[in-house]
């Protein structure tokens, strides 16, 4: 899960709500990489670039933390009901 707002931590408490209604449909999650981004004027461009250079490096590495889970979970035998 991943969200934006304008604060420090304001998507945390929706995501939190968001995992537990997807645990409870058995939706499968990652683990523990929920990501905050703190969005301020300027930090996307219009051409959707992204202007400062730690959020963009946090964000791949959440794009590659949520490639291998996907590429795990494809992988794995289906889920016996």
């Amino acid at each position: 899960m991943i969200g934006a707002s304008p604060g420090a931590i304001g998507t945390a408490v929706a995501q939190s709500h968001l995992r537990g209604v997807l645990s409870f449909c058995n939706a499968p999650l990652m683990n523990a990489m929920e990501a905050y981004v703190q969005f301020k004027p300027g930090l996307i461009t219009a051409d959707g670039d992204i202007t400062d250079d730690g959020t963009k490096k946090f964000l791949r590495n959440y794009i590659g933390e949520l490639h291998a889970f996907i590429v795990r979970e494809l992988t794995l035998p289906p889920r016996k009901a």
